[in-house]
């Protein structure tokens, strides 16, 4: 008895030792990592956490969640959740599987127009995709694969210029570090109303400064798909980002984008004064139709000639404006606001006919260099745990013409808005 009561006691002892010795190792780790977060050496402060983390004591739980937010921000995952994996293991590998369902009510409403476009449509999305990631010390791969689905529900006749439905398989390759982030996309968007249309898309951002929770730096987009619609912006931006509460980001870029082009043209008359027929009983209307005694006539002398050329071509500042605040791990609520001034260098053009009541009588050129006003703002509250997330945002686009001219063939409406309610869940595994 006597010596089963020694053995108690000196292991009572040493395990009491332990913990003294496993608080006291914690304790210095911590605070070495908190000096390595305030040089700035992401890095090192990362290795240090873990480490401690590694030690029972009082700051296991706060270590937890400051490793939590980092691996959050690098977009990275812990070592322990790295599919069981030891650290000394190929456990640098991981593959993910990804989907995500939104519904989204829209309200979409025209200003200036004598018609009063006002109508209510919604749409359902589904994404399903695979995320393969290989970690090798600070730089992150990933392989993104995957698949969209998209249905719009309109009526026959409406405002709404878009399929009833889509389908977009993508592929997706980005490489990051520290202080960079690049990614390089494709996907092949079949559409009812388009069919196959093939896209490439690039961003980039590049930190030049961090200290704590700050950042700055440059930051570019491009998009291009085969119909040559396109894309670019450069710019750079400046965030703060703590743990938890408020946070910000202001970005400034120079944006471009070219859009389709619209052409329109009508037949005319060519007799011998070029507008008006020989004979006073027949009439020629400038859109193209002809009445009176001399219809054949005008089939044969009538030229084709084009009516309206609208450029869609946009260049300006852009503004874009992120902030929001993080209750814990799992809640958050973020607002999102952009604000383009966009001016179109190619002139649209546009034939009008004059009569002799308002000068001299024939057709006259038009032009006009688009200005425009567009931009988004959206609030979203969100909740993600480990495998399982979910949002609703509600949000609004709009588009504000500046001194646009009476009479415009295209644009009838100075300005429009399109209000969305979006409900999403997400998963991941």
């Amino acid at each position: 008895m006597i010596k089963r009561g020694w053995f108690c006691l000196v292991g009572f002892i040493l395990f009491l030792v332990n913990g003294v010795f496993a608080h006291a190792v914690q304790d210095s780790l911590f605070e070495k990592a908190l000096d390595a977060e305030s040089a700035g050496d992401v890095i090192l402060t990362i290795a240090l956490l873990e480490k401690a983390n590694a030690y029972q004591g009082r700051y296991n739980e706060e270590i937890q969640e400051i490793l939590d937010s980092y691996y959050e921000v690098l977009r990275l995952k812990a070592p322990a959740e790295e599919s069981g994996k030891d650290l000394s293991d190929s456990g640098h590998h991981c593959l993910n599987w990804l989907a995500r369902l939104e519904l989204v009510g829209i309200k979409y409403e025209e200003y200036g127009d004598s018609l009063g476009a006002d109508e209510y449509s919604g749409e359902a999305f589904l994404h399903l995709g695979a995320e393969y990631e290989i970690r090798r010390g600070a730089i992150s791969h990933f392989l993104m694969l995957g698949f969209a689905s998209d249905v719009f529900m309109r009526e026959d006749s409406t405002v709404f210029d878009t399929s009833r439905w889509a389908f977009t398989p993508s592929l997706e390759y980005t490489i990051q570090s520290e202080r960079f982030v690049v990614s390089l996309g494709g996907d092949v968007n079949i559409s009812e109303r388009d069919g196959a249309v093939f896209s490439a898309s690039f961003s980039a951002e590049r930190d030049f400064y961090t200290a704590e929770n700050f950042r700055a730096g440059v930051s570019g987009f491009g998009y291009l798909n085969d119909v040559w619609r396109a894309r670019a912006k450069l710019g750079g931006y400046l965030e703060y980002r703590p743990q938890y509460g408020f946070w910000t980001n202001l970005g400034l870029s120079g944006r471009f984008d070219r859009d389709t082009s619209v052409s329109a043209y009508f037949w005319h008359y060519t007799g011998m004064n070029d507008f008006w027929p020989e004979s006073e009983e027949s009439f020629e209307n400038p859109w193209g139709s002809n009445w009176g005694s001399d219809t054949a006539q005008a089939a044969v002398d009538s030229v084709r000639e084009r009516y309206y050329l609208g450029n869609n071509v946009k260049v300006g500042p852009e503004l874009r404006l992120q902030l929001g605040y993080r209750f814990n791990p799992v809640f958050s609520l973020d607002f999102l606001g952009i604000l383009f001034w966009a001016y179109d260098p190619y002139a649209d053009e546009w034939k009008t006919f004059v009569d002799e009541f308002e000068g001299e009588a024939g057709w006259q050129t038009t032009k006009w260099n688009r200005q425009m006003l567009q931009g988004s703002l959206r609030l979203r509250a969100s909740a993600r745990g480990k495998h399982f997330g979910t949002y609703l945002s509600v949000g609004t686009y709009f588009r504000r013409y500046l001194g646009l001219p009476s009479g415009h063939p295209e644009i009838y409406s100075y300005a429009y808005s399109l209000g969305e309610i979006r409900l999403g869940t997400t998963f991941r595994f």
